[in-house]
């Protein structure tokens, strides 16, 4: 394999380069700590103590760059019915009600429009997508039927 810009063989899958490049994270602590102090009121003391945890995901900005292409999510849709829906169990803005229910639809069926026909093809070319480590450039086998 090697790239069509510079010839180098130095190349990678995107889906490497992401899977590479992407770490969880899950990590917990404790602290313990006393102290004694003096003032005008005599002596006193304490004790404390805490913990924490700390979960998420750590990327290099080359594993950003090659990420697979993201399908459209629901939440705007989610978020208009529900607002809709209130809207219209006051029984008073009902119109408004109706628009923002029908807006939570039309961007459904957008989102679902595009997850079914629009991204397959776009996840497909992502999967056939190479990185040259030489000259920077991604592009993507043609594969023949």
């Amino acid at each position: 394999m090697e790239c069509p810009q510079c010839k180098s063989d130095n190349v990678q899958k995107l889906s490497i380069i992401y899977q590479l490049g992407t770490q969880k994270i899950n990590t917990s602590s404790r602290s313990f700590g006393s102290g004694v102090g003096a003032g005008r009121g005599g002596f006193g003391g304490g004790f404390g103590s805490s913990s924490t945890t700390t979960t998420g995901t750590s990327q290099s900005l080359i594993a950003k760059m090659a990420a697979p292409p993201a399908k459209k999510t629901y939440v705007a849709t989610v978020i208009l019915f529900l607002i809709g829906g209130i809207i219209l169990a006051t029984g008073s803005y009902i119109f408004i009600g109706l628009l923002l229910i029908g807006g939570g639809g039309f961007l459904a069926y957008k989102a679902y429009n595009y997850n079914q026909n629009e991204w397959p093809p776009i996840n497909k070319n992502w999967q056939n997508s190479w990185h040259c480590n030489k000259c920077g450039d991604i592009y993507a086998l043609q594969l023949s039927r």
